[in-house]
């Protein structure tokens, strides 16, 4: 038996010591100053209290130091992006094991930052596991690669979890939210709530690691695969059927895979630039997880793009395929750019009403210019 105990920090509005013993609690101010708490002004029912309860309902946390810091403040359960990425470096200074969020950012500008934080955070085989956001669309670091993202599940209860990887969103299990906890003598259940389904999986882990300390992250993730139920996965946060897709959305095709690449990369810039919260998807490989969504070769165009709709709430979308698509096929997409042309589409031009765009002779500045006032 080591003699180390396991690491683990639950990340939120803080938790009172009555709940479990801490072997530390920190809080991360509007400066991003770090600051050791030795009066407790949270509430025992605070949220991280509540998410403490959960975990230490499904294991015992005799033998694990469990640190809270503190990142949301008041009753609305805000932060900023600042102190989550400090809270970060908190857990890396402090050889932080297993770290437990039930909170995330919708905001496109953070997920840059985001990704390059929790690429640190899971060096040296840590844990990270993320509540995704209760709105249905993108939650960072829930949505990340890596991350080991949780969704509710309204038909579980207790212990159950299942596992289904979605590869457009990337959360891999949906768990329960519905547990029994006593509180000053009452017996009270949670509500469901993706911030009280992820606690359970964050159990499931530390059970593991209490087992065995030297457990990998394919280790873990393997155990928690091959321990899931076998019940049927939900998707109540999507629309059904979606709805209709009300903004921009540009196809690229007919351009060699390094030219898409190029292209994609030199219009998501300008857009940015241009203050547009904008989207692109593809099916080249390579992507980065705030510029692009891989494509899945098997899904129906139109659904994808009304799914990006959906998830993003962006302004523009561009699809980057690599081969060629005639145009008009897909009632989703605004305007067709192409970087070859053939007698094929150029027929297939004039029957688009010219919301074809020929980009081979263009840079790809001009080609921005020339898709924005298309689109105009």
């Amino acid at each position: 038996m080591p003699d180390k105990k396991i690491r683990m920090a639950i990340l939120d509005d803080g938790i009172h010591p009555e709940v479990c013993p801490l072997a530390g609690s920190f809080l991360v101010d509007d400066d991003l100053s770090v600051a050791v708490q030795k009066k407790y002004a949270v509430s025992p029912h605070s949220h991280g209290s509540v998410c403490a309860r959960i975990v230490q309902r499904y294991v015992g946390l005799k033998d694990v130091d469990v640190f809270s810091i503190q990142i949301l403040q008041g009753d609305t359960l805000r932060g900023n992006i600042g102190r989550l990425l400090k809270a970060f470096e908190v857990c890396i200074s402090m050889d932080i094991r297993l770290v437990h969020l039930s909170v995330g950012t919708y905001a496109f500008e953070d997920f840059a930052r985001l990704e390059e934080a929790v690429h640190r955070l899971l060096e040296s085989d840590r844990f990270l596991v993320a509540a995704a956001g209760n709105r249905g669309v993108v939650t960072y670091p829930a949505y990340l690669p890596g991350v080991i993202g949780v969704k509710c599940h309204p038909e579980l209860s207790d212990d159950e979890y299942t596992y289904f990887h979605d590869s457009f969103t990337r959360i891999h299990f949906q768990a329960s939210s519905k547990h029994q906890l006593a509180t000053e003598g009452l017996e009270t259940e949670t509500p469901i709530s993706n911030s009280y389904a992820a606690p359970l999986v964050t159990a499931k882990i530390l059970s593991y690691l209490k087992s065995n300390p030297a457990l990998d992250q394919k280790q873990i993730w393997r155990l928690l695969t091959e321990n899931a139920g076998n019940h049927l996965p939900v998707r109540g946060s999507e629309p059904c059927p979606c709805p209709p897709v009300e903004i921009p959305v540009v196809l690229l095709s007919g351009f060699s895979a390094g030219h898409l690449s190029q292209l994609l990369e030199t219009l998501m810039g300008c857009l940015r630039r241009d203050d547009y919260h904008a989207r692109a998807a593809s099916n080249l490989t390579g992507i980065r997880p705030w510029d692009e969504t891989a494509l899945p070769e098997s899904e129906d165009l139109d659904l994808f793009i009304a799914r990006m709709a959906w998830y993003f709430s962006c302004e523009i979308i561009l699809v980057g395929i690599a081969s060629y698509i005639p145009p008009g096929r897909y009632g989703n997409v605004s305007l067709w750019i192409y970087g070859e042309e053939s007698d094929e589409l150029c027929t297939a031009s004039a029957e688009a009403d010219g919301q074809v765009l020929w980009a081979g002779g263009l840079e790809d500045g001009r080609v921005y210019e020339v898709m924005v006032d298309m689109l105009s």
